[in-house]
């Protein structure tokens, strides 16, 4: 049982490390088209090229994923530079910066 839970968190651990990683070194501009909020954070899906999901988790000075999710909206635009751990959130011609942090459990 204990090399189970090893297992698992051996597996998340690195699930959200690359994750981060790939968000992290992406650069996409694009409009939000979904929000989902997940366990400690949430998930924003961007319309892109390549129609890629990204996940992460907003630093607490900036209210968190709750303030996040306050702000934005279907319809809004995300744009993120690449090597960057900062997201601009373009809503109703106001542009609001997030910082998004790196959770591994």
């Amino acid at each position: 049982m204990l090399l189970l839970g090893l297992a698992a968190f051996y597996y998340v651990y690195h699930a959200n490390e690359a994750a981060y990683e790939s968000l992290y070194r992406a650069e996409f501009a694009g409009q939000i088209h979904s929000l989902d909020r997940q366990n400690h954070g949430f998930s924003v899906a961007v319309e892109l090229d390549n129609h890629r999901r990204y996940r992460f988790f907003p630093a607490e000075q900036q209210g968190g994923a709750a303030g996040f999710l306050a702000m934005a909206a279907i319809g809004d635009s995300l744009q993120k530079k690449n090597d960057s751990d900062t997201l601009v959130l373009i809503t109703q011609g106001r542009k609001a910066r997030y910082a998004f942090k790196k959770v591994l459990y």
